[in-house]
């Protein structure tokens, strides 16, 4: 049986419900996806380079980040 919901949504407090991470902005691709994926293991992380079209629709099961040509991070990377 699957889960309605990525664990932790919701929150909780213990920081596994965190869902988006203001504080890679600036952070180099590789570091904001090693620091995405230790806070929450549960979620995929995609990189986009530059600015290309967003994924189609919502999926609560990844992290979209958002990088410059040089591969820092230039938007908040959010569930979604």
């Amino acid at each position: 049986m699957g889960r309605a919901e990525p664990v932790g949504a919701g929150g909780g407090g213990d920081g596994t419900g965190k869902t988006s991470w203001p504080e890679v902005v600036g952070w180099s691709v590789q570091r904001a996806a090693t620091q995405i994926n230790g806070d929450r293991p549960d979620v995929s992380v995609t990189l986009i380079y530059s600015n290309p079209p967003w994924p189609p629709g919502h999926n609560p099961w990844r992290v979209v980040v958002i990088s410059n040509e040089a591969g820092v991070v230039v938007k908040t990377p959010v569930i979604g």
